[in-house]
């Protein structure tokens, strides 16, 4: 979920298989997102509830998040309200902006902080953050 946010908005933007340019220029194949798991999972819930629900009842952004709250959960999380109605994006991210926009895991502990600041994350974001990478 936070792959997807940090790029265009929370508009479920990493799922699609492509770009304006292509399909080597996606935010789905940029370098931070190569290690990702789990489109497939995504794609089977949205056709489970499009069938059950009509087609476009319910974003793939919103499964997403959805699926991020139920796994914090799962692990042991705090259980949290996960606020409804976000739209697919249209619009492709290109590797170039995810690079711009997803710190990199190879950066220093200072580099990082200051990139997520930039967010409005603290110190206790980062950890929450490197904590669900390392769950993940």
């Amino acid at each position: 979920h936070f792959h997807d946010c940090f790029v265009q908005g929370c508009d479920g933007s990493v799922l699609l298989d492509g770009s304006a340019s292509g399909p080597v220029d996606s935010e789905k194949t940029a370098p931070p997102n190569l290690s990702l798991r789990g489109f497939d999972v995504i794609e089977d819930l949205r056709r489970r509830v499009h069938k059950q629900c009509g087609t476009g009842s319910v974003s793939c952004s919103d499964i997403t998040a959805i699926v991020a709250r139920d796994a914090i959960v799962l692990t042991g999380g705090p259980d949290y309200s996960v606020p409804l109605g976000r739209r697919d994006g249209l619009t492709f991210a290109t590797r170039n902006a995810t690079l711009a926009n997803l710190p990199s895991p190879f950066e220093g502990t200072d580099r990082l902080l200051n990139s997520l600041a930039a967010r409005n994350f603290d110190a206790t974001d980062a950890v929450a953050l490197s904590g669900a990478h390392t769950l993940g």
